[in-house]
């Protein structure tokens, strides 16, 4: 298991050519930035057993290659997230039941393997940056996204800036996004894609 340390920004859709163009990255930045894009598909029971516990599980596919994600309750504060993350490489993209036996959380009780289904999906373009920071000193990946999520006939627009720690000082990513801000209108926002994902169906 990872511990996913990161802080989630909301920014205005109109900001996002101002935000790619910043002289910010010509300087920070170790090399030019790569775009590409996700899709991912979200499971739970039809109780919403995952959701309750607040779990995500998820297939994420990215250039044909598909990945399974399992991540655990954590907590967010001012955008601040820190949880606990497995994820590994899978064939196709069909929930890979004997992986995830590995590394359920005994909390939740048996793996409810049968009554998994997909229940909304994520699909966006990611832009990502690699920032060396200096003071305090980390390393910090810089991602873009801008997209939907979807849940059957409703969706809603996904338009964030992820600064996930990769190494080095936690303190670097409010750091950054200060630096960032004087630019740019960024906001905290504490609900994960997931939690977006399951008020969509609550709505419907």
């Amino acid at each position: 298991m990872s511990t996913e340390t990161e802080l989630k920004l909301s920014l205005p859709q109109k900001q996002i050519q101002a935000l790619k163009t910043l002289s910010f990255w010509k300087k920070f930045a170790n090399s030019s930035p790569e775009t590409f894009h996700l899709g991912n598909t979200y499971f739970d029971t039809a109780s919403r057993k995952l959701n309750q516990a607040r779990v995500a599980l998820r297939i994420r596919e990215k250039n044909g290659q598909y990945y399974q994600t399992l991540k655990t309750k954590g907590e967010s504060i001012n955008g601040l997230t820190r949880r606990g993350e497995w994820e590994w490489e899978i064939k196709r993209a069909e929930l890979d039941v004997e992986g995830l036996q590995k590394v359920w959380p005994e909390s939740l009780g048996p793996l409810p393997s049968e009554e998994l289904v997909p229940l909304f999906s994520t699909d966006f373009d990611r832009t990502c940056w690699l920032v060396e920071w200096d003071e305090p000193s980390a390393k910090v990946e810089v991602a873009l996204d801008y997209g939907h999520v979807r849940s059957g006939e409703a969706s809603s627009i996904i338009c964030e800036l992820e600064l996930e720690l990769v190494e080095g000082d936690e303190k670097a990513l409010q750091s950054i996004a200060d630096h960032l801000s004087v630019d740019i209108d960024l906001q905290p926002a504490d609900k994960s894609k997931a939690e977006r994902g399951f008020e969509l169906l609550q709505k419907a």
